[in-house]
């Protein structure tokens, strides 16, 4: 089996989906982006590009239609560069690296990118919902069909986590965010995107479009305290998820060449580090943040890692619940886990999360002159997947 290297990353800034710059953007577009972008910075050839694999959470409608194929055409790849798009929700940035780094790691291919998408502001909102319950399975197991709020306050009331300790860890997740913005990590993953993006007034709801160019992430809240968080409002009655303690709804999209690791050092190409291997984990549905603790152990495990070999952990902030039970439960030091904050402050574009969390570790891992990283991302329907990043 040969050794697969990520040798570029790049990513989109994170849009306030909605309200932000990629609010009228294609998906296409945006995907097209990254890939040129991840091209240039791994000093390749578009021609050279033997696959393109996208996740996306949601791949219909604007992020639909092989949006993998299509935006490999509108990026200039050519005709004879395929594509595949993946669907694991949350989980399908970092499932769209496993599949290209099997397909490298077995001589399939030699050089592919993985990347991930998502339209919120496009797609979520104007969803097919035609056939979308199955009545059958709904009955028997309802909880296939909540929504990830209800199974953020599911599993904050089963096992204890309170709201208080919920929002105290949003304030450091957003501090840890600020810091890194502050000390440009966040700078260098992003290709700045001119694009137009619908902008309503707030006192006479008319529209306009406005050209703009996003260069930053827009989600961050630096000034976000205890107090302020504790005037938030539930999502539900007699709940604990607030629009605080959850990711916020984004927009976005990255992507990461990868490549046989031997002709990328032969080339003298610009290796990050290497993807080891993924695993899964599944458990009941409404316990959806819960499944990134079966899926890493079964990661370090499959790759006979002990605690002490890990040096940077990334544990998904789906919601502040996410990140707390599965720290409690591997028992991760807190100055590894998380280090520049996560989908909390920055937001979470589903599909491209993965993405995201694969680059800016491998990143962080050459900053600090580590060599071994899990990452860990729930998603749902009760599963999660986890990534063990190497850097040699």
């Amino acid at each position: 089996m040969k050794d697969v290297a990520v040798v570029s990353y790049c990513r989109t800034g994170i849009a306030k989906a909605q309200r932000g710059a990629l609010n009228q953007t294609h998906g296409i577009a945006m995907t097209a982006h990254v890939l040129r972008n991840a091209v240039q910075r791994a000093r390749i050839e578009a021609a050279e590009v033997e696959d393109v694999v996208i996740g996306c959470g949601l791949p219909e409608g604007a992020t639909g239609h092989n949006v993998a194929r299509n935006a490999a055409l509108e990026a200039g790849f050519g005709e004879a560069v395929p594509g595949i798009t993946v669907n694991r929700y949350c989980g399908s940035g970092l499932s769209a690296a496993s599949i290209v780094a099997n397909r490298i790691a077995t001589g399939e291919a030699s050089v592919a990118i993985a990347g991930g998408v998502e339209s919120i502001s496009l797609v979520q909102f104007n969803l097919n919902l035609n056939g979308f319950f199955y009545e059958p399975l709904q009955q028997r197991m309802p909880a296939v069909w909540w929504t990830m709020n209800q199974t953020a306050d599911f599993v904050s009331k089963k096992y204890g986590i309170t709201r208080e300790a919920r929002d105290a860890y949003v304030v450091l997740s957003q501090q840890r965010v600020a810091a890194a913005a502050a000390a440009g990590k966040y700078a260098a993953e992003i290709v700045p995107f001119a694009t137009t993006m619908k902008v309503i007034d707030k006192a006479t709801k008319t529209s306009h479009e406005q050209a703009v160019t996003l260069d930053h992430d827009e989600g961050p809240r630096p000034d976000t305290t205890l107090a302020k968080l504790a005037t938030l409002p539930p999502v539900y009655p007699g709940g604990t998820t607030t629009a605080g303690n959850a990711s916020q709804l984004s927009d976005g999209a990255g992507a990461v060449v990868m490549m046989d690791a031997d002709l990328a050092a032969k080339r003298g190409l610009p290796i990050l580090g290497l993807f080891r291997g993924m695993q899964l984990g599944a458990v009941p549905p409404e316990e959806m943040s819960i499944a990134i603790t079966p899926a890493i152990r079964k990661l370090m495990k499959h790759h006979t890692l002990g605690m002490a070999d890990v040096d940077l952990w990334e544990l998904h902030e789906a919601y502040a619940v996410t990140t707390l039970y599965n720290q409690a439960q591997l028992e991760t030091p807190w100055d590894t886990t998380n280090v520049n904050g996560g989908a909390l402050a920055l937001g979470h574009p589903y599909g491209m999360s993965g993405i995201r969390y694969l680059g800016s570790t491998l990143l962080e891992l050459g900053r600090r002159g580590k060599h071994k990283a899990v990452v860990g991302v729930c998603t749902a329907g009760g599963m999660a997947t986890a990534a063990y990043l190497e850097r040699p």
